[in-house]
């Protein structure tokens, strides 16, 4: 008897045991799905909130900005650019899509993936704060993505379209390798580089002669006369001696400064056109405009091997201003000719370590 009843218990005991263990794995799977179900629902009032802010854009884009679209197809111009996504929004939009069609055919009910009133309610805070996450470091970031827009790269495309693009490409026995030809010939000498320096100072300022107790200017090449747009404009560029030997030679280079940069800091300095954005990025712009010109150059097969960019910081560690003249003559004592930008090594002429 008192066998029987030992075992009853013991049976008893172990089946509270596992009713026990079942009851807690049974919690954390509720707990999950309810987890799961209420991410759902508020990943689907954002997008419902988003889809709202981003019509009522389009409406006051439709009625008070009539100018900027042509008549016959505004509408969907709107329409197309109000409700653009991008990858990422895609891609986590279908993911919460699938996540709640699982659980639409897990659980049979699809009512517990829409949002209630609840949800809903608290649309107008998604409205209130979605510009929090905006800063000065989104504008940072939007001038680096490669989409052409950006002061930075217009500058570039305007530089390398308007001015190196026409100026420095072979066209019938004048371009700037046979200027150059012409030079070392009439005047007996060597260019150290065989293009166009152009210089682009992290400081963004170039003075129209240069300071360099290496650096004595000379004759410029001949002058380049191109109709552009029913006008006749000159292209001039000057040409600069090194003082001093190297391997017992006085180089000469073309020089010059990267003009819309120069453009660009007088801008910085007007009250007329400066923002605060303008200042407080001026680096990021500096670098874009470097990066986007060296890509510029090097795509086109016409002026690839007429450029030598020569991106540096106007000042070293210890403060002094950096003589252009040294920089040269590293080039020369180097042997080196590639400067490259982003991810890429660097010539050891460009005091720029990490763009």
């Amino acid at each position: 008897m008192i066998e029987e009843m030992a075992i009853s218990n013991k049976i008893a005991e172990e089946g509270q045991v596992k009713t026990v263990k079942g009851g807690k794995c049974f919690y954390l799977k509720k707990m999950i799905g309810d987890y799961i179900d209420t991410a759902v629902r508020i990943g689907a009032t954002v997008f419902l909130a988003d889809f709202l802010k981003r019509l009522y854009h389009c409406g006051v884009e439709y009625w008070r900005y009539v100018n900027y679209y042509l008549p016959e197809d505004r509408l969907w111009t709107i329409l197309r650019r109000g409700y653009a996504y991008s990858n990422k929004s895609v891609y986590l939009i279908m993911a919460f899509l699938l996540v709640g069609f699982s659980r639409t055919s897990m659980t049979g009910d699809f009512r517990i993936i829409i949002p209630t009133a609840t949800f809903l309610v608290y649309m107008p805070l998604y409205w209130v704060f979605s510009d929090l996450g905006h800063s000065t470091l989104t504008y940072s970031k939007w001038i680096r993505e490669p989409h052409g827009l950006d002061y930075a790269e217009g500058m570039a495309s305007n530089y390398f379209h308007g001015y190196i693009k026409l100026a420095l490409p072979e066209l019938k026995n004048d371009g700037l390798k046979h200027r150059m030809a012409v030079y070392e010939d009439k005047n007996n000498v060597t260019f150290g580089i065989d293009r166009l320096v152009i210089l682009i100072p992290d400081e963004m300022w170039v003075k129209g002669d240069f300071d360099s107790k290496l650096l004595e200017k000379t004759t410029p090449l001949e002058t380049r006369f191109i109709n552009r747009a029913g006008v006749y404009r000159p292209f001039k560029h000057d040409v600069y001696k090194l003082t001093r030997k190297v391997n017992g030679m006085n180089y000469y280079f073309a020089i010059e400064g990267a003009t819309p940069m120069l453009s660009f800091y007088d801008a910085m300095q007007s009250t007329l056109s400066a923002t605060w954005q303008m200042r407080e990025l001026k680096r990021e712009i500096w670098l874009k405009f470097a990066k986007h010109l060296k890509k510029l150059i090097s795509k086109c097969p016409e002026t690839r091997n007429e450029v030598h960019l020569l991106v540096y910081s106007s000042h070293d560690k210890h403060g002094n201003l950096v003589d252009v003249g040294d920089m040269l003559i590293d080039h020369i004592r180097n042997k080196t000719e590639t400067l490259s930008l982003g991810n890429e090594k660097y010539d050891k002429i460009s005091n720029i370590s990490n763009i």
